[in-house]
């Protein structure tokens, strides 16, 4: 419970604070980027704009990284725009307050970059964190650079996944073939989009995973496509067959017969609409008109037959020797 009296704050002594950043800031967590901006926004209201990242490094006891990254953040929150910016290792650029943006425009994208002094203090803190990553190199069968050391730290700290999910996420995908830390992190990207945040999700979403892809094989062998991969959208009408659906084999092959009987070619689209329309039939009872591929028209008679009139002639001609009576 807050007893001061309701009003708009002391004219003086105080720095006012948008809002915006108070929400971003506080629910990161991090209390570095949280000083970062706090004290570079004091700095503006005592009018010292002059002031360089290594400055602010300097009164704040960190390094000037973690200065560039509290920046970095910021502005793909929409709280501040940075100006003539040319590299993470530069660490200087300008930086411009956005208090009239509104809250959650963002101006930049944002991913920290990790010195590796940093993350061995982080590993030394997180007995986990540092068993992870002995884990992986025993999974991957090899030395971790540190390039692989910093992508790793960064599914941990900025993706958000957990030592255990991590190493359930290595392993499976390690599992399929994908050892290079870049295609790890992607599917940590996606893993934390998804929400996966234990252990047990993790294995939900890989027994999902094995399920679409033993649905997408036997789609490959109904529709004869075993030598080529799947395109993006194809990958998307299967997983809506077997999850919205609820697809048999048997309907897809029919569907898929349907299909090449009335467009002559394997048309992912087409079947798409018979499998829809097969999904309202169960749900309403209401049997809906089926798909068939309209005939072009047969070519319209003329009312002369030229054969028999040529015919005629000929007959004609040979009997009078060769005149043609006027034709």
């Amino acid at each position: 419970m807050i007893l001061n009296p309701i009003s708009s704050g002391p004219e003086q002594g105080f720095i006012k604070v948008p809002d915006a950043a108070c929400e971003k800031l506080i629910k990161t967590g991090n209390t570095v980027y949280l000083a970062v901006y706090m004290y570079a926004l004091g700095q503006f209201y005592k009018g010292r704009t002059d002031i360089s990242n290594g400055f602010i490094a300097d009164c704040l006891h960190i390094n000037v990284i973690d200065v560039v990254n509290a920046f970095l953040f910021c502005a793909s929150e929409g709280l501040v725009a940075i100006h003539n910016f040319t590299s993470v290792g530069d660490g200087e650029f300008d930086v411009e307050f956005c208090f009239d943006v509104p809250c959650g425009a963002k101006q930049s994208d944002f991913k920290p970059h990790y010195k590796s002094g940093e993350i061995g203090k982080r590993m030394e803190e997180n007995s986990k964190l540092a068993q992870t990553y002995k884990i992986v190199s025993g999974i991957l069968g090899k030395t971790l650079s540190s390039s692989d050391i910093e992508l790793l730290y960064s599914m941990y700290d900025y993706y958000g996944l957990t030592p255990e999910v991590i190493v359930v996420m290595v392993e499976y995908f390690a599992s399929k073939g994908k050892t290079t830390m870049r295609k790890l992190e992607r599917e940590a990207q996606k893993w934390s989009e998804n929400g996966i945040d234990s252990v047990a999700k993790a294995n939900l979403f890989i027994k999902k995973r094995e399920e679409l892809l033993s649905f997408a094989g036997t789609v490959r062998r109904i529709i004869g496509a075993n030598e080529r991969k799947l395109t993006t959208k194809e990958l998307e009408y299967i997983n809506r067959w077997q999850q919205e659906f609820q697809c048999e084999p048997e309907d897809i092959k029919k569907a898929y017969e349907i299909t090449v009987e009335n467009t002559g070619k394997v048309a992912f689209g087409y079947m798409n609409k018979i499998l829809e329309s097969w999904k309202k039939e169960r749900e309403t009872g209401i049997k809906e008109q089926p798909i068939i591929k309209t005939k072009p028209a047969a070519p319209k008679k003329s009312r002369y037959n030229y054969e028999e009139i040529e015919r005629k002639t000929f007959l004609n001609v040979t009997r009078k020797g060769g005149e043609t009576n006027g034709l």
